[in-house]
């Protein structure tokens, strides 16, 4: 057998056999998922959260697993829920604490591999000159070098994907950004980037990056 077909069947066996074990960390993803009740404020699968918590469905991998880490351990601070008075990653938080660093890999697998739900419609819904300025203020602002054209694909693995996400929680995490509330991670590299940014350039942004669909084949 020549090398080159060696290494071709090598592959394949190595493919045919990682593909079960993927198959039982996105089982074991969903039930601590579900069991752990992240399906409470993040939606059935991920997709069709609560309020103003992030969809999960389709996040890339490493960004998942950094802030569920993050979170765990307290670099990532949150602004103040006006209603209850606590900081927005404070119950996530206690729900970190029940799960090790395994559970945390499994549960980022499992979310990683589910489709992204639609965007959650804005009421009343954004004119199309509102989004056109909305994409306008993302282009101006330079986000297009680590969230891609729209927001559907960043150039880095630890960044998030941030189409589609609830409106109210693209601005909130836009704003502790910018007021150094949140600085955990490579959040921080965004300060340069957003510091720029009024509250108004914010919104408009997050109007239209909230509204782009990802679900869309």
């Amino acid at each position: 057998m020549g090398r080159s077909v060696t290494l071709v069947f090598a592959a394949a066996l190595a493919a045919f056999i990682a593909a079960p074990a993927l198959a039982d960390d996105i089982a074991d993803g969903e039930k601590l998922y579900k069991t752990k009740t992240c399906m409470a404020c993040h939606g059935l699968k991920g997709a069709r959260p609560i309020q103003t918590y992030p969809a999960l469905a389709g996040q890339n991998e490493k960004y998942l697993l950094t802030q569920m880490q993050d979170i765990k351990s307290a670099k990532r601070i949150a602004s103040k829920d006006p209603a209850t008075g606590h900081p927005y990653t404070e119950g996530m938080q206690a729900v970190m604490h029940l799960l090790n660093d395994d559970e945390l890999k499994t549960i980022a697998k499992y979310l990683t591999s589910l489709e992204p739900g639609k965007p959650k419609a804005i009421d009343p819904p954004p004119s199309q000159d509102d989004l056109a300025a909305g994409l306008a203020a993302f282009k101006k602002l330079g986000c297009v070098a680590c969230h891609g054209a729209d927001g559907k694909k960043t150039n880095v693995a630890t960044y998030p994907i941030i189409a589609g996400l609830q409106r109210d929680y693209l601005v909130r995490q836009m704003t502790d950004m910018r007021d150094g509330v949140r600085v955990n991670g490579q959040s921080k590299l965004m300060l340069g980037v957003i510091k720029k940014a009024d509250d108004a350039a914010i919104a408009a942004i997050a109007n239209y990056i909230s509204q782009v669909d990802r679900s869309a084949k």
